[in-house]
């Protein structure tokens, strides 16, 4: 499908950052990652079979590897944001999540094991690109990402959307009528904010950028302050951090 060309506006800002945000600092100190691998058998039979001590002992390697790369699933961590805490949950093809401290840890882990496999265990190894990556978008050092993407939360339309919200320049915004009309589907409107707020990695594919024709917000992950900080923050009128 041929798209339609991109129109985009500069972002309309408010001063200054919402009350009671977190603003802690960036800093991550990942372990360092090794070789190895678990045998085959450690990890075959169904979800339900999986029993308490075979997850012990996987958190224990992971912790002794410093990496959870062959073992897991999944791995996640929480990272510290001018929004908050973040959970970023990625997959050996890449990032799967980013959850928002407004949502439920353990309703976003459920929701990633339900699509790739049960075993999630915290891990920074596995996540040290991304939270460095972000890392350096939070510190003004970053306006586009080049980490790898695990798209299992979403498809179809949905999974169109979202991928073509990298398509919307840092600082800018476009609305969800005129996302419908670049993608070639202009009656789309409602399938398109459906998307941005479902949209599995925000910030990453950034769903922030879209707006209402008026300028209002729709739904966000992370709820309407968030968005506006985030928004002023690209806008360049908010101080930087660390």
């Amino acid at each position: 499908m041929t798209r339609a060309p991109l129109m985009t506006r500069t972002v309309p800002t408010t001063p200054g950052p919402p009350e009671g945000f977190a603003s802690a600092g960036l800093d991550s100190q990942p372990g360092p990652g090794t070789g190895g691998a678990v045998p085959e058998d450690r990890l075959s039979g169904p979800a339900s079979a999986l029993e308490e001590s075979m997850v012990a002992a996987l958190n224990a390697e992971v912790l002794a590897r410093g990496d959870a790369t062959g073992l897991v699933d999944a791995a996640y961590t929480r990272m510290p944001s001018p929004m908050g805490e973040l959970v970023v949950v990625v997959t050996d093809r890449g990032l799967l999540r980013i959850g928002f401290d407004t949502e439920e840890l353990s309703a976003v882990l459920t929701e990633v094991a339900e699509a790739v496999g049960p075993v999630v265990v915290e891990d920074s190894g596995m996540t040290r690109t991304v939270v460095a990556e972000l890392g350096e978008y939070f510190a003004g050092e970053r306006r586009s990402f080049d980490i790898a993407l695990d798209l299992r939360l979403t498809r179809g339309f949905r999974a169109e959307v979202q991928q073509a919200l990298a398509d919307i320049p840092f600082g800018s915004t476009m609305s969800y009528a005129e996302m419908a009309a670049h993608l070639g589907n202009p009656k789309a409107v409602r399938a398109v904010g459906t998307a941005c707020a479902k949209n599995p990695i925000p910030l990453i594919l950034p769903c922030h950028r879209i707006v209402r024709s008026d300028g209002s917000f729709g739904n966000y992950r992370g709820g309407h302050d968030r968005k506006q900080w985030v928004l002023d923050f690209e806008a360049g009128t908010l101080p930087l951090t660390g």
